[in-house]
């Protein structure tokens, strides 16, 4: 697999983990667990980082 390939695949990867971390957050906030709003904007300013990156990277590769 060459360096191209496995730079789009971690980038993928590395957006739907924190899309899910966006998500957890959401949920914990809604529910008054957490006071804190960051818990799920910081994730989603990694999510739609990694997902550019993602975007960019695989009209590259093409």
């Amino acid at each position: 697999m060459n360096k191209e390939k496995l730079k789009v695949k971690i980038f993928l990867i590395l957006s739907l983990v924190f899309a899910i971390l966006t998500l957890i957050g959401g949920y914990l906030v809604i529910t008054h667990k957490l006071d804190n709003a960051g818990y799920s904007v910081i994730p989603m300013l990694f999510t739609l980082t990694f997902s550019i990156l993602y975007r960019n990277s695989k009209k590259d590769k093409e």
